[in-house]
C-alpha cells in the first residue's frame, strides 16, 4: 500500500500547476509538465523543469497525472490525456469545484481512476511566474472520497499530498462544492461587490480607502475568467448568497429604524476569533472510508499515512479539539 509514484505528469503549468511541479521535483520525484503556451513552456524550461513537447508524451508512462487547467479547458484536457493513461495510473485535479470534474470524467474518460483535488492554495496572481514550490505548505486540499473510489489509489495520493506539507482533507465531491461555496465563492463575489460600491462612492471616498476596503477587496484583483469557474453552477452559492442576503436586509433594517451594527459586529467578531482560536488534538484513523469522510466534515486532516510491517495502512491527523 502507498507505494509511491514513480512518474508524475502535470497537464498545465499555471500558478497552481507550476508550484506543484516544483514542488514534486524539489521534492524529487520524476515529475514532467506540459502546457499548451509557448510563453509558458519557454519559461518553465528556462527555469530548469523538465517538459514534454505534446501531452501524450506527458502522460504516457506516468502512474499519477494532474489536470491543472481552468474548469473550461478541462474536457479538452481530459480528452488528450485520456487515450494515454496507463491501467493503473490514478488521475486528478486541482480545481475549485468537484461535482462538475466528476461529471466530465465520467462522460469523457469512463475507464480512469479520478480522485478529485482541490489544494486551497495561490494568490491573486496567475502564472508560471508567481509558481512557488513552496505553494502548499500547510495548505487544505480536499481530496474526493467518493463510495465507488479505490481506497488504496486514494491513499497513496494523500501520502504524496503529506509529503508536499499540505493537509488531505477527506469529503464528498458534493459536500467540497457547498462549503467553498462559502469560503472561496461568496468571499470572491463579496469582493467584487466591495469594489464597486466603493468605485460609486466617487473619487473622496477612494482617497481615503485604507485598510478596511483594500483587504476586503484584495480578492477583487484575481483574474475575473478565473473568478467565474470557482463560482458558476454551484448551487451551495446561491443558498450562501440568500444567507448573506437576509443578514444584509435585516441589518438594513435595523439601521433605517434608528438600530445600530452592534449586534452583527459581536457575531461577526465571535466567529473570527473562534475561527483563529481553534485547537487541534492529534487522531489516529483506520483506512476506512466511513471513518476518513466523518473526520473529514467534523474539520480534520490527514498528517501521514503510514504502513505497518503487515502491509496495512494507518492514518495520522488532527481533528478539532472538544475542549
Amino acid at each position: 500500500m502507498t507505494e509511491p509514484f514513480e512518474r508524475i505528469a502535470v497537464v498545465g503549468l499555471g500558478l497552481i500547476g507550476g508550484s506543484l511541479l516544483q514542488g514534486l521535483a524539489h521534492g524529487g520525484h520524476s515529475v514532467v509538465g506540459v502546457d499548451v503556451d509557448p510563453a509558458t513552456i519557454a519559461a518553465a524550461v528556462h527555469s530548469g523543469a523538465e517538459v514534454a513537447g505534446d501531452t501524450a508524451t506527458a502522460v504516457r508512462g506516468a502512474d499519477l497525472v494532474v489536470l491543472a487547467v481552468p474548469l473550461p479547458d478541462l474536457p479538452d484536457a481530459i480528452r488528450s490525456v485520456a487515450p494515454h493513461l496507463g491501467p493503473k495510473a490514478i488521475l486528478t485535479d486541482v480545481g475549485t469545484l468537484k461535482s462538475p470534474v466528476h461529471a466530465l470524467v465520467r462522460e469523457l474518460a469512463p475507464g480512469a481512476q479520478f480522485i478529485g483535488g482541490h489544494p486551497l492554495a495561490g494568490t491573486e496572481h496567475s502564472g508560471w511566474g508567481a509558481a512557488d514550490p513552496l505553494m502548499f505548505r500547510d495548505a487544505p486540499w480536499a481530496l474526493t472520497l467518493e463510495s465507488d473510489a479505490d481506497l488504496e489509489a486514494w491513499l497513496r495520493l494523500a501520502s504524496l499530498i503529506c509529503n508536499l506539507g499540505a493537509r488531505p482533507v477527506p469529503t464528498s465531491a458534493a459536500e467540497q462544492d457547498t462549503a467553498v461555496a462559502r469560503v472561496i465563492g461568496l468571499p470572491h463575489v463579496l469582493a467584487e461587490v466591495l469594489a464597486l460600491a466603493g468605485l460609486a462612492g466617487g473619487a473622496l471616498g477612494l482617497s481615503l480607502a485604507a485598510g478596511s476596503y483594500t483587504s476586503g477587496s484584495r480578492v477583487a484583483r484575481t483574474r475575473p475568467e478565473l473568478v467565474a469557474t470557482w463560482c458558476d453552477g454551484n448551487p451551495g452559492l446561491v443558498r450562501a448568497l440568500d444567507d448573506v442576503i437576509e443578514r444584509l436586509t435585516a441589518t438594513r433594517a435595523e439601521l433605517t429604524a434608528g438600530g445600530s451594527v452592534l449586534p452583527l459586529a459581536r457575531a461577526g467578531y465571535d466567529a473570527r476569533i473562534g475561527w483563529e482560536q481553534r485547537a487541534f488534538e492529534p487522531v489516529e484513523l483506520p483506512a476506512r472510508t466511513t471513518d476518513l469522510l466523518a473526520h473529514g466534515a467534523s474539520g480534520g486532516w490527514i498528517t501521514a499515512v503510514l504502513v505497518g510491517s503487515s502491509g496495512a495502512a494507518r492514518l495520522l491527523g488532527m481533528r478539532p479539539s472538544a475542549a
